[in-house]
């Protein structure tokens, strides 16, 4: 990545976007391979409350527990494909194995780091998965708490990832969801949960269209939807 030595500063946007601001421009290289004319942008689905309401499914008392309204308010704005296409053809994801990579890239250059801190090495200090771009020359970093901000819910709530197919919580997921029976297929569930259902493919985790089964972790956000408990949407 190159760009130039001016001093820059980093602001958050309105949204909670941070952007480095001052008189840098930073030309960085595309990491996906992706052809520019095959790019698609999914863009979530707006939901109408009122004419679900009107349709005899009254979501309120649901999205009250969840806290949810803001951001299904956020999904009616403009999006602006443009600026999402540049941002994610430059995106690379900065972890806890990237900072590894840093700091033996740092003692490769100097092998007397070897044993140092960051700190004594002269890099940051790793604090939490980042997603790192540019738009338009100006690098942009994007972090759970900026998810957050532009979603506008709290980053609280339920939150179980990568879980075994014997998590305890799956039985209670077919109790609450299934009715009891294992054997019931996800379209033949009652109309409340096949919206839910519907919020987590088109709203929340969009798969890009297929017919296939959710994944055990997406069943398990549609028990927490359905039990009225707090998903930590963000994360």
């Amino acid at each position: 990545m190159a760009s130039s030595s001016s001093r820059q500063e980093t602001v958050s946007s309105g949204s909670g976007l941070q952007i480095n601001t001052g008189s840098s421009y930073v030309i960085k290289p595309k990491t996906m391979a992706i052809p520019l004319e095959s790019f698609e942008v999914q863009v979530e689905s707006p939901v109408d409350f009122a004419l679900l309401k009107r349709n005899g499914m009254n979501l309120d008392a649901l999205m009250g527990a969840q806290q949810l309204y803001a951001y299904f308010n956020m999904l009616n704005e403009p999006t602006y494909v443009k600026l999402v296409t540049d941002f994610w053809v430059r995106a690379e994801v900065y972890d806890i194995d990237a900072a590894k990579v840093e700091e033996l890239q740092a003692v490769a250059r100097d092998p007397s780091l070897k044993g140092k801190t960051r700190k004594e090495m002269g890099l940051e200090p790793f604090r939490q998965t980042e997603i790192r771009s540019a738009v338009m020359g100006i690098p942009i970093t994007i972090t759970e708490e900026v998810i957050a901000k532009a979603c506008r819910v709290a980053p609280t709530g339920r939150f179980l990832w990568n879980v075994s197919i014997k998590h305890p919580l799956l039985e209670i997921f077919t109790t609450v969801v299934l009715k009891g029976n294992p054997a019931t297929k996800l379209v033949e569930i009652e109309g409340h949960h096949r919206m839910l259902l519907k919020f987590i493919t088109d709203c929340f985790f969009q798969k890009g269209g297929g017919s296939d089964q959710p994944s055990v972790d997406h069943k398990l956000v549609l028990y927490f939807l359905a039990a009225y408990e707090k998903i930590n949407l963000p994360r």
